[in-house]
């Protein structure tokens, strides 16, 4: 069967996510007090726009015709969703930039210089409060774009894979959990210039953020797989595409083992000393490293069942 949508609508489903994700416990952990969080979401909001907008790019050049995509922005049509959220992303995407620039001097006065030109900018109380009106703004916007890239899907109703409002409920939930594990690996290559205890409550944060975030995309799959199961004949037939169909061991081991489980499994046991009020050892940031790549390589391989089983389902 040929398929319209390929490779590179993956790589923005997956960007595209990840990037949102990230801005949402960026926006959060400017709301919370402690160095720690400070710093993290610092480190958030400087990473933040720029998966958006590198997905967004191959987005255009995924078009067949990439210097039209500017007649998306011509007008908009409530009731497309693409016309809808390409000004999402395009909103999202300035509002993530205007929030990296306040990050970027978050205690001291800044003076934007470029050659002979300089522009003063707010002090650092004056950013500390934009910093949190962009977050308060940013978060309803950063869930939107997770919840389009799976709306994306699901405004093809030929294609009763992506028939249901789960799969854009399971994107979301996918790409918080990508950020969490983009932010775990950030703070584990920082961790030898950070405070311990920092380094720590940076941790606790992440983990159980992840720990939370992973068990509802668990408990999302199981309805997921009923509604289709218990639907109309086309639903039920497509859901055989990953049980037993070419899609099984890429969703069950690629998503469900490698992307939920065995992560949820590190991250239950890296947890356990933090609890316990100990540290632990140089393993558990190799556990960290592990949990925080197997979280994105299962968020990508769930996109990639999705583009392409969706496209192989039909009705009749």
């Amino acid at each position: 069967m040929e398929h319209h949508w390929e490779f590179l609508v993956v790589i923005y489903l997956f960007f595209g996510g990840l990037g949102a994700g990230t801005f949402v416990f960026s926006a959060i952990l400017t709301f919370m007090r402690g160095e720690a969080y400070r710093s993290l979401a610092r480190s958030a909001a400087l990473i933040a726009p720029f998966p958006v907008i590198f997905g967004s790019g191959i987005l255009i050049f995924d078009l067949g015709q990439p210097f039209r995509f500017w007649r998306l922005f011509s007008t908009i049509e409530w009731s497309s969703p693409m016309s809808v959220g390409s000004w999402l992303l395009v909103l999202f995407s300035g509002l993530s930039l205007v929030h990296m620039l306040l990050w970027l001097y978050p205690k001291r006065p800044a003076v934007l210089a470029w050659r002979r030109v300089r522009i003063p900018l707010p002090g650092p109380e004056r950013r500390r409060e934009f910093r949190r009106l962009c977050a308060a703004v940013g978060i309803p916007l950063g869930i939107g774009v997770g919840i389009y890239t799976g709306v994306l899907l699901g405004a093809v109703p030929a294609r009763p894979f992506w028939n249901t409002p789960m799969v854009a409920m399971l994107f979301l939930f996918s790409a918080l959990s990508t950020a969490a594990a983009l932010l775990i690996l950030v703070s584990h290559v920082g961790s030898r210039k950070t405070d311990p205890k920092r380094f720590e409550a940076q941790r606790r944060f992440l983990y159980g953020a992840d720990i939370g975030i992973i068990l509802l995309e668990i408990f999302l799959v199981l309805p997921y797989l009923l509604h289709n199961a218990l639907s109309t004949a086309s639903q039920a037939r497509s859901i055989e595409l990953i049980l037993g169909g070419p899609f099984t061991n890429l969703f069950w081991i690629g998503f469900v083992a490698i992307g939920l489980l065995i992560p949820l499994a590190i991250e239950v046991f890296d947890m356990l000393p933090l609890i316990a009020g100990r540290s632990g050892g140089r393993h558990f940031t190799l556990l960290g490293y592990l949990s925080g790549l197997q979280v994105l390589v299962g968020g990508f391989i769930l996109r990639w069942v999705f583009v392409y089983a969706g496209q192989v389902s039909h009705f009749g």
